[in-house]
């Protein structure tokens, strides 16, 4: 089984969740980012873990739960996009983009940014389109 990766839409501005940072890697940092979806959207949910991707479970921070974040290194620095389950069966949505360094994740609010953008997808007002993985 097959997963269909989504990407969370900017209305006002037509940019996506995870098209306009890809497009800001080096060639190098894509081609890691290709590798690391073409293996997790052939793999169960349960199979998403580390080293290529981990869900989120902050018992501290009720707005991360059930985050998945997908991880491969680009540019030297930790690359985290990161999205939900669904919103229907056979699908993953991308609906922000982190970096990780240092224990530090940016933006510091992520959490809550996502949390907005995958209850707009699942309440039908966000637009999501399908990421092109070569």
């Amino acid at each position: 089984m097959s997963y269909k990766i989504l990407e969370w839409i900017d209305a006002r501005t037509d940019s996506g969740a995870f098209s306009e940072p890809y497009d800001q890697l080096n060639a190098k940092g894509q081609a890691a980012c290709d590798t690391r979806l073409l293996y997790l959207r052939d793999q169960q949910p349960h199979m998403w873990r580390d080293p290529s991707a981990k869900k989120l479970d902050w018992s501290k921070d009720c707005d991360c739960k059930d985050i998945y974040e997908i991880r491969f290194l680009a540019n030297n620095v930790p690359q985290r996009p990161m999205g939900y389950f669904g919103p229907n069966k056979n699908e993953f949505t991308i609906v922000i983009w982190v970096t990780h360094k240092g224990k530090q994740y940016t933006p510091k609010e992520f959490c809550a940014i996502a949390k907005k953008r995958w209850a707009e997808v699942r309440n039908g007002n966000a637009i999501t389109r399908e990421v092109e993985i070569d």
